[in-house]
Parts: C-alpha cells; sequence; structure tokens
C-alpha cells in the first residue's frame, strides 16, 4: 500500500511540470490569437470598403478595354512609322561625291590616285594666287600720274571731253564687269560742288552696262569707258567736261543736277574686276 502511494506521489510530481509548461504554453496561444483578433478588429475598421463583385468586375472590363485600345493605338503607329521608313528607304538617294574626278581616281588608283588630285588642285589655287598678287604689283608698278606738262585735252563729241591726270596699269572696264570710283560733280553754272565721294571716303559701286549709265554721270561719258578709243583701266583717272544731259544727274544723298547744265565730272577708277562665276 506504501509503494502504490509513493508511486502515484512521484508520478503526480514528475507529470506535474509537463502538465505546468503545456497550461503555460496553451495560456500563450490563447493571448497570441486573441491579439490577432483584436489587430484584424483594428485593420477592419480604418481599411477602406471593399467594392462590390459587380464593381471590382466592371473596372477589370474598363481596364480591358484601356489596355486593348492602347494596344491598337501602338500598333497604328507601329505600322506608320514602319511605312514611313520603307517610304524613305525606298525613296533615299546615295550621296554623290562633290568631286567626281577624286572619286574616280581614289576607286580607280586608291589613295595614290586621291593624293595626286589633291595635289593638282592645290597646285591650281597657289598658282591662281600668285597671279592674282603678280597682276596687283604690275597694277601698282604701271598706274602713272600724267605730268602737267603733257596733260592733253582729249575730245569725245562736241559737248563732251576728258583730260587725263592718271594713267591706270590694271583691267579694262567691260562689259558685266564690277566697277567701284571716286566721282566729284562740279556745276559750272552755279560753281559749286553737287557731288563728292572723296569727302566722306565712299565710292560708289556699280556693275557696268555701256547703256545703263550710273545716274551720277551721264551716258556718253559711261560710253566713253569701254570705248576702244578712250578705255579706261582700274586706276584711270579723267576729268570730264560735259553737260548733265537731257536726264540731269541724280545722287545718293538727294541731291539733283538740272538737265542740260554744263558740269565738270572728277572720274577715277578704284575697282575694275570680273565678277564671280
Amino acid at each position: 500500500m506504501l509503494s502504490s502511494s509513493f508511486q502515484t506521489t512521484t508520478h503526480r510530481a514528475a507529470s506535474s511540470p509537463s502538465s505546468s509548461s503545456s497550461s503555460s504554453a496553451g495560456k500563450s496561444r490563447r493571448s497570441n490569437a486573441a491579439f490577432t483578433r483584436s489587430a484584424r478588429r483594428r485593420v477592419a475598421i480604418f481599411a477602406p470598403p471593399r467594392a462590390t463583385t459587380t464593381t471590382s468586375s466592371d473596372e477589370s472590363d474598363e481596364e480591358k478595354e484601356a489596355e486593348e485600345e492602347e494596344l491598337d493605338a501602338k500598333q497604328i503607329l507601329n505600322s506608320v512609322k514602319e511605312t514611313k521608313s520603307s517610304s524613305s528607304t525606298t525613296n533615299r538617294r546615295q550621296a554623290d561625291s562633290t568631286d567626281f574626278m577624286a572619286t574616280f581616281l581614289t576607286r580607280r588608283f586608291g589613295l595614290k590616285g586621291g593624293l595626286a588630285w589633291l595635289g593638282l588642285l592645290t597646285f591650281g589655287v597657289v598658282s591662281e594666287q600668285l597671279k592674282t598678287r603678280r597682276e596687283t604689283r604690275e597694277e601698282k608698278e604701271n598706274t602713272k600720274a600724267v605730268a602737267k606738262e603733257k596733260r592733253t585735252t582729249v575730245k569725245i563729241n562736241d559737248t563732251t571731253s576728258y583730260v587725263e591726270l592718271v594713267k591706270g596699269g590694271g583691267e579694262y572696264v567691260q562689259q558685266g564687269f564690277l566697277c567701284g570710283a571716286n566721282v566729284t560733280v562740279k556745276d559750272l553754272d552755279r560753281n559749286e560742288t553737287a557731288f563728292d565721294t572723296r569727302k566722306n571716303n565712299r565710292p560708289i559701286g556699280f556693275v557696268y552696262s555701256k547703256t545703263r549709265p550710273p545716274p551720277v554721270i551721264p551716258y556718253d561719258v559711261n560710253e566713253s569707258f569701254s570705248d576702244d578709243r578712250y578705255v579706261m583701266r582700274n586706276g584711270s583717272r579723267r576729268v570730264f567736261t560735259t553737260t548733265s544731259g537731257s536726264d540731269g544727274l541724280t545722287f545718293k544723298d538727294g541731291s539733283y543736277v538740272k538737265p542740260n547744265v554744263n558740269v565738270e565730272i572728277d572720274f577715277e577708277f578704284t575697282k575694275v574686276s570680273i565678277p564671280p562665276s
């Protein structure tokens, strides 16, 4: 009897720690479950209300339609880009060389041919520059002032004559050439200067035409510039005695000389050159 009671007490004593541990574990699980439920309640309170199944389905349908429309727009854009690229490739023309001879020589003889052509072009440019400098030097050397004792009056017609002050050594005046000149026009009847480019150092510029003179000089004076008998060159300076003609003379500053008035025109070419092609 004593032994059986001892065994039962020992068994209870042995089993008491396990039971206490299991009871503590159960309490902890219950407390965790209660905490979870309270947290869910709080989330449910602050969370927005859920949409109904109908609205969610409608929204999903609208989203699908928007996606389909976006896909259709992208397909249209891609098709337009493809058509543009295909048309540009078909209509695109190969770039031609700016120098046919350089392309031909390079393809035929390689780099040596291209370099040879480049050397030829360089030689042409340098020789043209040397020629221009030589002509400028010769122009300055051949332009000479006429001494007073050697000046003579050359009569062009009954109303027009001139005295050459400087003999030019540059280019001859020809039809279509670019010209610049210093001009002084004096009204002999009033004994006053009507126009003078030397005063402001602003020469006039014009394209020479034998039949269309500048408005600052009479027709017969303009015609004598390219006449074989009285031809003028760049650097030449003459003093003409003539009349203002039937139309008179008009100047840039607004001044005016009446028709058929005796005038003295001091004319000097400062530039005579071939126009650029």
